[in-house]
């Protein structure tokens, strides 16, 4: 069966440069299977944008994904990503031929705390500006996994905020407050191999939202990482799927 092109989608307030730098980029051994194409969304990394909030909402965020490839193609992203690949399954659900999500970002009933988060991020951007914000983010716990594998996380995620556009990032921000997963009942009708990697102990993307994906999900298979060697594995774990899916 012919080998879709893989198309990844980062995080919030991420890019291509920043994943590198923490070197925890899931589907790295890819590359000598299928192409891999990576971008940076619109107001991250290098891609420029404009001021208009709606512009960075989620469900927007995917045409950004369906420009980069020709035909059909393999979706997958991390938190904020997660949410470009299943927006991209719903609109060109012919395009998409299986989905590999890792960490979901808090949805649905799990949303209320971090949305209320970027809300207050968003604030204390315009009222202090990005250093004041970087600083901040810098003190905030890591969930215990990530402490393990990047102790210095913060420290790469603080560098990165203070390189973006601060107008540009605080509408980001207020842009994500208002964003979601798609509806249960739009995630429903995915029907595409999908497998979902999530890991314990971080309210940003907790285990209940994997798990809720994964029960309405026809098609879907969750792995819930417990220790490194868990995470280490994605990589492999990814390759396989795809293997067998594809």
């Amino acid at each position: 069966m012919e080998r879709y092109p893989f198309v990844w989608a980062h995080g919030l307030a991420s890019s291509i440069a920043h994943e590198d730098e923490l070197g925890l980029f899931p589907c790295s051994s890819l590359a000598g299977s299928r192409p891999v194409l990576r971008y940076d969304a619109r107001g991250h990394g290098t891609s420029i944008g404009g001021y208009e909030e709606r512009a960075y909402r989620w469900s927007a965020l995917v045409d950004d994904m369906l420009r980069t490839p020709d035909g059909p193609f393999v979706a997958g992203g991390i938190g904020m990503g997660v949410a470009t690949a299943l927006y991209a399954a719903i609109r060109a659900s012919k395009r998409v031929a299986a989905l590999v999500l890792v960490l979901p970002p808090a949805a649905w009933d799990e949303r209320e705390a971090t949305t209320a988060t970027y809300e207050a991020d968003a604030d204390l951007l315009e009222l202090s500006g990005t250093k004041r914000l970087a600083e901040a983010v810098r003190h905030r716990p890591l969930a215990p996994l990530l402490a393990q594998l990047c102790p210095d996380a913060r420290e790469v995620e603080a560098r990165h905020l203070e390189a973006m556009d601060q107008k540009l990032l605080a509408i980001v921000l207020r842009a994500a407050a208002r964003s979601d997963l798609p509806r249960p009942h739009q995630v429903r009708d995915v029907i595409v191999p999908t497998l979902i990697l999530a890991w314990e102990d971080d309210p940003e993307h907790p285990v209940g939202t994997a798990q809720a994906l994964a029960d309405t999900m026809l098609q879907a298979e969750l792995h819930v990482a417990r220790d490194v060697a868990d995470v280490k594995a994605w990589p492999t774990r990814v390759e396989e799927f795809l293997g067998a899916a594809m």
